[in-house]
């Protein structure tokens, strides 16, 4: 799984990070003063970032240029992906909102299981109207 980092409007200012650091983006979103470097080598100042959204692309591991289609769509519909990405994301937001600066360097499946473990029983409504577990959605995602 992949978020991206806008930090432009030009394509070539978007920025994709593993999923798993995703509390980290949103924490230095939040934080505006704060300085990070991700996995990829990515060293980004929380100012700078505009955006945090999904990569679909990089998650589907398909060229960042690709143009998604409604086959696309259907295809992660098909896998859960969106409702997966989506959980991840809003476990990251809150994570960031409420943990401390060393959980940064936690991969944020780590926490959810350890540390965190009480957020893993929220539900999330797919548009179908089934509910997930955060973590059956993480461990279908492994």
């Amino acid at each position: 799984m992949k978020i991206k980092l806008i930090v432009g409007f030009r394509r070539d200012q978007e920025h994709s990070i593993d999923a798993s650091e995703a509390h980290k983006a949103y924490y230095l979103f939040l934080h505006p003063e704060a300085r990070g470097v991700f996995s990829n080598g990515l060293a980004i100042k929380g100012d700078q970032i505009q955006e945090i959204v999904p990569d679909w692309q990089g998650t589907m591991g398909w060229n960042p240029t690709h143009n998604l289609d409604s086959n696309d769509w259907n295809e992660m519909q098909a896998g859960g992906i969106p409702m997966r990405l989506r959980s991840i994301i809003g476990a990251a937001k809150d994570i960031a909102q409420i943990g401390n600066t060393e959980d940064l360097n936690v991969p944020i499946q780590t926490l959810l299981e350890g540390k965190y473990a009480g957020m893993r029983s929220r539900t999330i409504e797919a548009r179908n109207g089934a509910t997930s577990s955060i973590k059956e959605l993480l461990q279908a995602n492994r």
